[in-house]
């Protein structure tokens, strides 16, 4: 607690007899006049932390009163004395108060006062420092510097989540005789890369707060901070998932008693007889906040999956699992995320596959109940954009299939719009087997903080976030009926076909959704410039050169400037794409070929935004004959050279 130090500083008050005179004389008006104490001297102390310093500077009354000398707002570690028209302040700063400071010191004689500033430099002292552990339940909960820059969740035994400067990432944590923690991409579950080894070694602690060296020991780089314990309480607020997609979660925390919903991520697998192991991305649901649990109130049952095991008599068998959430609970609400904890186990379907399978000490494992920590980027609502006439911009207006009444079926339907009247966007869908399209119109009710979509059987309305970077979100109502959670994709305006050139697809590419990156192994796009390139290469994580790979496609430039690729598995004849493509369309006798079409939809430093669009026929054997269907997404690519 700060006190207020009052110091005072006697002095001989001299007084004047006279005498032999009976007349009353008018006192002297300068005699009578009053001035303030005044300091001299320099009023700047500088020390180290764990180090005792002294600053003495002179005291000074003209009229000799007594005087009061006081540290306004003083800490418990400051303190003032005065002796012989001296005043001493004494500084004996713990860890803690390593910063610059800045004191109002006043000085009254009871009638006039002057005030000065009084800076205390307290510097770092790393000779003094005694690192001190922690216990793991000392450690765990919440913790942010006061700035914000650094903020931690030790959400478990094992895992949480760091911020630092806005970077989110996850991180698995130890904490033999200094805490240790191994950090990850955010939005990754299982076989995760490094990103970071960091060392948080404990210098102090006190009831609310403890002093760290944050040390990276990826980059030799440390920094001291002081974390504050957080326990805020919690408000209600949109968040989305923090996954590297076009699309994502729109989920919502109630503190009032309305329903919460959610869709996150979990860290489940099922390893299968080939080695493989299958995962589980997303638990769907809907919950009422109490304290800090969520009580579920829909559907526990996450997903029923069908995998390949190894019987007892050692050949392979179909075995279902259920993969059901116990509870969840929210964990941290900082200013710009959310962390929740959610436990959930792996079951049998049929309890009796397990006495006819080889249980493998990995299935085993995975049987066993897990815990998934799961971070959300805050979502702000904000008003309606403006929407161009002219302009495209991604996002899927509409996520129904769609029969052309041609044998040919879009299955997911394109990830940009373009707003062709006031009042009304159009969706144009191509297909890379031939230079013919069609279109869906959407008429808009835009009404400045939601528009509402109607048309080709849809009717739903948009609503507008952003996220602590700035950029946007466009989110559909929420249809319970679909899904717990609202469907909701990034906003962009798409670049303009003519500014596109050969030159922006000639990077190495990696795509970056965790899905398509293991610990060891990459999925690459890259073109060469004698026509062959692949769209999907899978090879060792980190590589750069592309000279190395073998090419598995033709490509070939559009007059739209998107690019498309066929496989030469499909066309062994072929000598380029034009080549390949119509071996492909000519061949009616194979049981599947397909062919791809990318287009850069929008450019953000080194990462690009590709539409890809994915036509296939396969061969539908109980109706004999050949269906074709077209598949469109958008994915994040990473520029790796």
């Amino acid at each position: 607690m700060n006190k207020l130090l009052s110091v005072s500083a006697l002095t001989l008050a001299l007084t004047a007899c006279g005498g032999g005179s009976s007349t009353d004389k008018k006192p002297d008006a300068e005699a009578t006049k009053n001035t303030a104490p005044t300091l001299s001297g320099s009023l700047t102390l500088s020390t180290k932390a764990l180090e005792s310093a002294n600053l003495v500077v002179d005291i000074k009354d003209e009229q000799n009163d007594s005087v009061t000398t006081t540290i306004i707002d003083k800490p418990q570690w400051l303190s003032v004395t005065t002796s012989s028209n001296q005043v001493t302040f004494n500084a004996e700063p713990s860890l803690f108060e390593v910063a610059n400071h800045s004191f109002t010191v006043e000085v009254s004689d009871g009638k006039a006062s002057n005030q000065y500033t009084l800076t205390v430099n307290v510097a770092e002292n790393r000779a003094a420092w005694q690192p001190i552990e922690l216990s793991n339940n000392e450690v765990i909960g919440n913790w942010q510097s006061s700035d914000g820059s650094v903020q931690l969740v030790f959400a478990s035994e094992d895992a949480g989540v760091i911020a630092q400067n806005g970077e989110l990432s996850r991180f698995e944590w130890s904490n033999p005789d200094v805490i240790a923690l191994n950090t990850q991409a955010i939005d990754c579950l299982h076989e995760c890369n490094q990103q970071a080894l960091l060392e948080m070694e404990v210098l102090a602690k006190r009831d609310d707060a403890i002093r760290v060296e944050l040390f990276n020991v990826s980059t030799d780089k440390g920094e001291v901070v002081t974390l504050y314990k957080s326990n805020a309480e919690f408000s209600s607020e949109y968040y989305a998932d923090v996954d590297q997609s076009s699309f994502h979660s729109v989920n919502y925390l109630s503190t009032t008693g309305e329903e919460s919903y959610f869709e996150v991520s979990l860290a489940s697998y099922i390893p299968t007889a080939s080695g493989s192991t299958t995962s589980y991305t997303y638990a769907d649901f809907s919950a009422t906040l109490e304290g800090k649990a969520l009580k579920i109130n829909s559907d526990t049952l996450v997903t029923t999956q069908n995998t390949k095991q190894l019987s007892n008599l050692g050949h392979e068998v179909d075995v279902a699992f259920d993969l059901n959430l116990i509870d969840a609970e929210v964990i941290a609400q900082f200013d710009d995320f959310l962390v929740l904890k959610l436990r959930h186990v792996l079951t049998y379907k049929d309890e009796s596959a397990q006495n006819i399978i080889n249980e493998s000490t990995e299935l085993a494992e995975a049987l066993l109940e897990k815990t998934s920590i799961s971070a959300l980027r805050k979502l702000t609502p904000v008003t309606v954009p403006e929407l161009t006439v002219g302009k495209s911009y991604t996002g899927r207006l509409n996520n129904k299939n769609s029969d052309t009444g041609e044998g040919l079926t879009f299955r997911y339907v394109p990830t940009f719009f373009t707003i062709t009247a006031a009042d009304t966007a159009t969706v144009t869908f191509n297909t890379p087997k031939s230079t013919d399209s069609f279109k869906w119109h959407y008429n808009l009710d835009n009404n400045g903080e939601t528009v509402k979509v109607m048309g080709n059987g849809l009717e739903t309305s948009l609503q507008f976030f952003t996220q602590p970077d700035g950029k946007m979100i466009m989110a559909r109502e929420r249809n319970k009926e679909q899904r717990q959670a609202r469907l909701g994709y990034e906003f962009i305006e798409v670049v303009d076909d003519s500014s596109i050139t050969l030159d922006d697809y000639k990077h190495l590419f990696s795509y970056l959704r965790q899905n398509y990156t293991s610990s060891s192994q990459k999925i690459y796009w890259y073109i060469n410039d004698d026509g062959k390139g692949s769209f999907y290469y899978a090879d060792q994580y980190g590589l750069e050169n592309r000279a190395d790979f073998t090419p598995s496609s033709y490509w070939q430039l559009e007059a739209d400037n998107s690019i498309s690729f066929a496989m030469m598995s499909q066309c062994p004849n072929a000598v380029d794409y034009a080549s390949c493509k119509d071996e492909v369309l000519a061949n009616q006798e194979v049981a599947y070929s397909s062919l791809f079409n990318f287009k850069i939809l929008a450019k953000d430093g080194n990462k690009y935004l590709f539409d890809r669009l994915f036509w296939q026929s396969t061969y539908a054997y109980s109706e004999r004959e050949l269906k074709e269907s077209i598949f469109q997404n958008s994915y994040w690519f990473g520029i790796e050279k």
